[in-house]
């Protein structure tokens, strides 16, 4: 329980970093805790259910608006609500297109094709995948724009949300940070950088709840069948208040710190340390 709730403490913090939470806890669960890679995949994806709701409450308005667009005529709206529903359906959709395949490639392929060497040959995966978040975030640090959601055309919203869509897709890998590289496309899209952080969290909660369910339905080891319902309970509960009480504070640090040097350094020093040993065994 000690080592779940630890998790779940990591998970509140890392979120809102872009250093990939679900790429730091596979990490630690498995080196640390000795977790099964397979185990440790579903745990990283469910943790995200907490901070979800941290998110939910967070920009509760936003959402209660973009819930008033889903039911209600356009006419009876105001316009930037609408947008907003708008850009979360075709980043959704976005999405799905990359997520499930990758999903399934990781989960099934990659993880059941390596049994010797397996936990050291998905840290340098997730190594691998962090030097590209850290890349992407060197690169689109100060590339933005003035655009708000509320100046984008119909047309461009469709374009650029299902865009961003494609790539949120890819940080299902773990590795791959969900807000670095949705925000970083935002920004090329030449949104303000307050309007790309809304929309980058906003997209991120009904993707977050699907890849819950996707790994329940379509995983035989998930995490109902590792975990007793009042880990998963406690451990939903405590990343679920961290990352509410955090999420202001870590967010500005997110804003000052460019942690793609961070990422990139990282994962070089996991790559100096682990392929020689690789290579003498």
């Amino acid at each position: 329980m000690i080592e779940y709730i630890l998790l779940a403490i990591l998970q509140g913090l890392f979120e809102w970093l872009p250093i990939s939470s679900s790429g730091q806890t596979l990490i630690i669960s498995t080196t640390f805790f000795g977790i099964s890679t397979d185990d440790a995949f579903s745990l990283a994806i469910w943790l995200h259910l907490g901070t979800t709701i941290a998110v939910l409450l967070k920009f509760r308005k936003d959402f209660i608006n973009i819930l008033k667009a889903l039911i209600h005529k356009n006419s009876d709206l105001e316009e930037i609500n609408i947008k907003k529903r708008n850009w979360m359906i075709w980043a959704t959709i976005g999405t799905g297109i990359t997520a499930i395949p990758l999903y399934f490639l990781f989960k099934i392929i990659f993880l059941d094709a390596f049994t010797a060497f397996q936990g050291d040959v998905i840290t340098l995966l997730i190594s691998s995948l962090l030097i590209i978040t850290g890349v992407i975030l060197i690169a689109t640090r100060k590339i933005f724009g003035n655009r708000k959601i509320g100046d984008a055309s119909k047309k461009s919203i469709q374009k650029e949300s299902f865009l961003s869509g494609l790539v949120q897709g890819v940080s299902i890998l773990p590795g791959i940070s969900r807000s670095g590289v949705t925000v970083g496309t935002i920004l090329l899209e030449k949104y303000d950088q307050d309007n790309a952080l809304r929309l980058s969290f906003l997209m991120s909660v009904p993707v977050a709840i699907a890849s819950i369910l996707v790994d329940i339905l379509f995983n035989e080891g998930s995490i109902f069948g590792t975990l007793d319902i009042l880990t998963i309970l406690i451990t939903t509960i405590v990343s679920f208040v961290v990352g509410y009480l955090t999420i202001e504070f870590l967010l500005r640090i997110a804003r000052k710190i460019n942690f793609g040097y961070f990422c990139i350094s990282y994962g070089v020093i996991a790559y100096l340390i682990i392929v020689p040993f690789m290579v003498i065994a």
